[in-house]
């Protein structure tokens, strides 16, 4: 397929259903955890919880932008988007260490009883984490080279 076999109005519209699907992923988490207390270790703790339940919607649009915007002839938006991905790498892989060490202090707080299944649960949501921040990091290293290759395409058609 050519990219000049695809509409510039379906363009348009993956780019726009794409952050779409950024925006209200993130609109649905803040909406969930308002009003921030990010000094607490309990609002953290439920925050980043719910957070790592949130990658995939966002990931996806992420995902439609970069096709799009390669299928639009665009390096800079899929370079752009791939520097999102990375840096988004770099923060999850952070949010891991912060979400292993509210666990530990809210789980302190909690009866014998509710403690193993309360680590239970957090496993299951490091693990999001970690396998996020995995395809977060090859998107982006992913998108980076898609958007020299596309570049260095356009230049031998000029």
């Amino acid at each position: 397929m050519r990219a000049s076999d695809v509409s510039p109005w379906f363009l348009w519209g993956v780019y726009l259903f794409g952050f779409a699907l950024i925006l209200t992923a993130a609109i649905d988490l803040t909406t969930t955890v308002w009003p921030m207390r990010p000094d607490q270790a309990a609002w953290r703790y439920g925050f980043l919880g719910l957070a790592a339940g949130y990658m995939q919607t966002p990931t996806l649009g992420l995902i439609l932008i970069v096709v799009a915007a390669h299928l639009d002839e665009r390096p800079r938006i899929v370079a752009s988007v791939g520097m999102v991905c990375l840096a988004t790498c770099v923060i999850l892989v952070g949010c891991m260490g912060v979400f292993a060490l509210d666990v530990l202090q809210v789980r302190a707080m909690r009866a014998g009883e509710a403690q193993g299944g309360m680590l239970t649960g957090a496993v299951f949501q490091e693990l999001k984490y970690a396998v996020s921040a995995g395809v977060f990091g090859l998107l982006g290293l992913g998108a980076r080279r898609s958007a020299k290759t596309l570049a260095r395409r356009m230049e031998g058609q000029r």
